[in-house]
């Protein structure tokens, strides 16, 4: 299977290596000097489930060069997926099928809008993972779960067939048959994961040691539950116990949201959408989320970028 990563950063790089470890053709979309390091020397991933060298890859700045595929990767950031869409375009065949995996529920309709719903399979990636260095990344859990399921139901068979890929490769792939409502019940966990370690620039350990910031991290997963089950009402009843369960007992304490790098390094961030799309919906639905103000309100300065740069 000819695959390519767009945006090869943590997650996309790990994906991509196991992928080509196992012998698939993986051409990895990514920038800056990421990007140098896997030219140069490869990429190198730091894995509990196992470590991965690869001397060459596949690394490029552009999707045009990285030619046509039968699956790409779309990990782009969410302030990127416009762009992304549109570069993907020229590189579309007929068959071929997209999984995306960004944060949120506010990618998959740029994307679907750019190359048409029956080439989405929107999708969830459940797994820790940072760049340590450039060309090296570091996954930091013994878990590496990835679901995706098909936007219209022609894709289905197509996504059964990247599931039986991505199982051979050792990874626990998953698909569903209600995507969405899976994609809801993951933002619920992970809007508020990323809210509260950002906000505290945390790890999950001392926050749940923390009465005063449980309290917070209780109250962030109440709000976004709400605001998710008045949209998608498929989202089980129990999807806020469940992210509550994963972040006070599943979740390595050394575990913290990929927004909280971003800040740490001075780039953009996510935030608005998630704590930003938790608080729009929620007052367009009429449903209070005052949590998830005082983050916006807190971290809006640094959306753009480090403000004191």
């Amino acid at each position: 299977m000819k695959v390519m990563v767009l945006g090869a950063g943590a997650l996309g790089g790990y994906f991509g290596a196991r992928l080509q470890e196992a012998g698939h053709d993986v051409a990895y979309v990514a920038r800056g000097e990421h990007l140098a390091a896997m030219q140069a020397d490869g990429l190198r991933v730091e894995s509990p489930l196992g470590d991965i060298r690869l001397p060459r890859v596949h690394a490029v700045a552009d999707p045009r060069e990285a030619g046509p595929a039968d699956l790409v990767l779309f990990m782009v950031k969410t302030y990127d997926a416009e762009a992304a869409a549109r570069s993907l375009k020229p590189v579309m065949r007929p068959e071929t099928l997209v999984i995306t995996a960004q944060n949120g529920v506010s990618a998959q309709p740029i994307l679907a809008e750019a190359v048409g719903r029956s080439a989405v399979l929107p999708g969830a990636v459940y797994m820790p993972a940072d760049i340590r260095a450039p060309g090296v990344i570091r996954h930091s859990a013994a878990f590496h779960r990835i679901v995706f399921g098909p936007w219209e139901a022609e894709a289905m068979p197509g996504a059964r067939d990247i599931r039986t890929a991505f199982t051979s490769a050792g990874l626990d792939a998953q698909v569903s048959e209600d995507i969405w409502a899976l994609l809801w019940q993951k933002f619920v966990m992970m809007a508020a994961n990323s809210a509260i370690t950002t906000l505290t620039r945390l790890d999950i350990g001392p926050i749940r040691e923390t009465p005063e910031t449980l309290d917070l991290l209780r109250r962030l997963v109440d709000e976004t539950f709400q605001v998710a089950r008045a949209t998608h009402p498929s989202v089980g009843e129990d999807a806020a116990a469940k992210a509550l369960d994963f972040l006070l007992r599943e979740a390595p304490p050394t575990m913290h949201a990929s927004m909280l790098d971003d800040l740490r390094r001075g780039k953009r961030l996510e935030l608005p959408w998630l704590s930003g799309e938790v608080v729009r919906r929620g007052r367009a639905l009429g449903i209070d989320t005052p949590a998830h103000e005082v983050v916006v309100g807190a971290l809006m300065p640094y959306a753009q970028g480090n403000p004191a740069a």
